[in-house]
C-alpha cells in the first residue's frame, strides 16, 4: 500500500467507491490500542478465507457520537476489491464516492489531533459543512517508527 505524497495543507479532493467490510465497536480509550489491532486481523482472517482480495488501506471511521478521552463509536474497515457477503459479527458496505477534505498526518499517533484541528479549520475557512464522520487511513505497518507512521485524516463535507 502506497501511502499519498506528505502535504502539510488540507487538499479538497474526490475518493472513489469503495466496498468495505468492518465491524462496528464502542470502546473504551484506554482499549483502542488492542481492539484496533485484534479487529483488524478479525476483518483480515476473514477476507483471506473467503478468496476475496483486499483494495487499499484499513481505516477507522470515528463517529461524531464518540465520548474522546472515555469511549469512542467506531468502524473499523477493511476494503476489499467486490461486494462481500459478511460473516455474523461483521458488515459490509458499500460507500459512494464523494467530496473530503483530507490531509497525510506523518508522526505518532498521539500528534493526530493536530491534523484533525487543520482539517476543521480548512472546513471552516472554506465555508464548507461535515457529512460525515472523520475516517482514518493507515499507511504503516506496526513496526514503523512512531515518527515515521503515515496517516491520511479525512472528513467527508459538502
Amino acid at each position: 500500500m502506497t501511502a499519498p505524497t506528505a502535504v502539510e495543507q488540507p487538499v479538497l479532493t474526490h475518493t472513489p467507491r469503495r466496498f468495505v467490510l468492518y465491524r462496528h465497536r464502542i470502546v473504551a480509550q484506554n482499549d483502542l490500542k488492542t481492539v484496533i489491532p485484534e479487529t483488524f486481523a478479525e476483518l483480515y482472517h476473514h477476507i483471506d478465507q473467503t478468496g476475496v482480495a483486499s483494495a487499499g488501506p484499513p481505516f477507522v471511521i470515528y463517529h461524531d457520537t464518540s465520548a474522546p478521552g472515555v469511549r469512542w463509536e467506531i468502524d473499523i474497515c477493511a476494503q476489499v476489491v467486490a461486494p462481500m457477503t459478511a460473516p455474523p459479527g461483521l458488515e459490509y458496505v458499500e460507500m459512494p464516492s464523494g467530496i473530503v477534505v483530507s490531509l497525510l498526518h506523518v508522526g505518532p499517533y498521539e500528534t493526530l489531533g493536530d491534523a484533525y484541528d487543520t482539517v476543521e479549520a480548512y472546513i471552516s475557512e472554506h465555508a464548507l459543512k461535515p457529512a460525515g464522520p472523520p475516517r482514518e487511513f493507515y499507511y504503516s505497518e506496526p513496526d514503523v517508527p512512531p515518527s515515521e507512521v503515515r496517516t491520511l485524516v479525512e472528513r467527508p463535507v459538502f
